[in-house]
Formats: structure tokens, sequence, C-alpha cells
């Protein structure tokens, strides 16, 4: 076997994901976030893995898992820049001994109402502006969808508007690129997959073809796929994320 395409083969269909896989590298990711030493990070940046009942995918298809990652809103301002060159430039690094201190009790003190049936799932307490993504399993294209919702917004802005989304999360050079795809870019709205509003979503049609390009175990796959895709609208992973072993 072709010693470069090695973890493939752990896969029915790779890049292509099955329902069970995609439930696997969801709890692969969240290992990967209880395991890092994010220090107050860990405030502004929170990641849970949720179990819900299905209801816009495949009606009758019973309960999903998906990820949830909420953290505050910015105004994209140079200190903002800064941050994402912080938190961007996701690269799977050596494997490191697990760290625990005081990360590992607030991962216990967050670890609570992971079981969802129809509502949206719990919400992590921002009282200013915050961004709610959420990573689903999309059965058209066998792959990650990354889903997004405005919460907290200044008087007057609509969490519904295009512009409010290129203006809060998308970055200055990813602008245009995503505005000259379609009429919105890259960027749509649709009925969210669990509660049926309204929402944002990143169209996964043509991640399949660049998620092809890498050769990923499962314990990496997600962290990959949001180095291709996250960055378009503001969701970067934490380096620390990237050092731990997931496995």
């Amino acid at each position: 076997m072709d010693p470069s395409n090695c973890h493939r083969s752990s896969y029915k269909c790779y890049p292509y994901l099955t329902k069970a896989e995609f439930s696997e590298v969801c709890h692969y990711l969240d290992r990967r976030y209880r395991r890092a030493t994010l220090g107050p990070l860990r405030k502004e940046w929170r990641l849970h893995v949720h179990t819900a009942l299905e209801l816009s995918f495949e009606p009758g298809s019973g309960r999903t898992t998906f990820l949830q990652v909420t953290r505050p809103l910015d105004n994209r301002t140079a200190a903002d820049d800064e941050l994402a060159a912080k938190m961007g430039g996701v690269s799977l690094g050596e494997d490191q001994d697990m760290q625990l201190d005081a990360d590992e009790m607030m991962v216990k003190m967050e670890d609570s109402d992971k079981e969802v049936v129809s509502k949206r799932p719990s919400r992590a307490h921002f009282q200013a502006g915050h961004v709610i993504y959420e990573i689903h399993f999309h059965p058209t294209y066998s792959s990650p969808c990354l889903w997004f919702t405005l919460h907290g917004l200044p008087a007057g802005e609509s969490p519904l508007n295009i512009e409010t989304v290129f203006r809060h999360l998308v970055p200055e050079q990813f602008k245009d690129s995503l505005r000259t795809v379609g009429p919105i870019g890259a960027i749509s709205i649709d009925h969210h997959p669990i509660t049926g509003l309204p929402s944002f979503f990143v169209h996964p049609c043509a991640i399949g073809d660049a998620m092809a390009g890498f050769d990923c175990a499962k314990q990496d796959y997600l962290m990959v796929w949001l180095g291709l895709v996250g960055g378009c609208v503001g969701l970067w992973v934490p380096q620390q994320m990237a050092a731990v072993n997931a496995g």
C-alpha cells in the first residue's frame, strides 16, 4: 500500500464520511479540546459535542451528533487580526503528553446539558455579541457542513443580513473571493438542520476535492477540514489543540 495514503483505508470512502464516521471525528475534536491547555482562552472559545433528534435532514432517521463552537464577536480591528494570527495557521504538530491543570476542572464544569431533543442546544452565557458555529453532517455531500448564527448584535443590525456577516465574521482577505462565487458567495442561508430556523452555512460542494489532497487520520480530519473552511467566517482553531494526542 502506498505509505502516503496509509490513513485512507480506515474510511469507507475518503475524503467523504459516513454518518458514523462523522460522529467519530466529532468526538476526536472534542477530545482535543478537552486535552488542550487553553488557559483563559477556554472561557471565550467553547466547544461542545451534542446529540439531537434530526428534523430537517432525513426525517425519522433518529439521533445525530454535531459540534458547537461559541466565541465572542469582534469588530475586525488590527487587534482582532493579531488574535486571528495567533489562533490560525493550523498545523498538526508532534503529540505531547496530556497536561492536567485548572483546564481539567473547567472542562468538568462545562460538561453538562449535552443531550438535546428538538430545541437549539444550550448556549454559552456570553453577555455581548457572539457567534455560534455548528458542524453538522450533510447527507447529500457526505461531509461536514459549517453552520453559524449571530447573536447579541447592536441595535439595527440584522443577524440574517449577509452584509452583517461580512462585517463581523469575514476577514478582509476572504471578502472578494466569497462575493464572486454566486449571489452571496460560498455563504448560503437555509433552514437549520435541527431547529428549522433560517441560518447561514458555508456551502460544502467543493470541500471533498479540497480534502482529497490530504491523507488524514480520523483524529485529524476535522482539524484539517476547519483549516480549509473555518477561516473564511472567522473560525480559527487554537493552536494548542493541534499539539495534543486525540487518539
